[in-house]
């Protein structure tokens, strides 16, 4: 079984440029984590501040892995620092999933 979580957060549109080092130290630190499939932190084209997240990892423990892990921490205080808020996620546990 693979886990998949979707959702946003916000941040205000003038602290986009100070935010995006850190989306992608998160993304290239998640990308490289054992057992994770997909990491995107994408800003929405139409709706500045707004950045969809998206995650795939094999398993429940390597969910877990990635959040212990370093820039995991790193991203957390980078959030805070900077305002991030509106944090709207969700998990989804897949059984089974193919390619169309």
């Amino acid at each position: 079984m693979t886990v998949i979580l979707a959702g946003s957060i916000r941040i205000a549109p003038e602290r986009l440029a100070e935010l995006r080092p850190h989306l992608a130290a998160q993304v290239a630190g998640s990308r490289g984590e054992p057992g994770c499939l997909a990491y995107a932190l994408s800003e929405d084209p139409l709706d500045p501040g707004l950045i969809r997240v998206f995650e795939h990892f094999t398993d429940a423990a390597a969910l877990e892995f990635h959040r212990a892990s370093p820039h995991m921490a790193a991203w957390r205080a980078a959030c805070t620092e900077l305002g991030v808020f509106e944090r709207r996620m969700s998990s989804f546990d897949v059984s089974d999933y193919r390619e169309i």
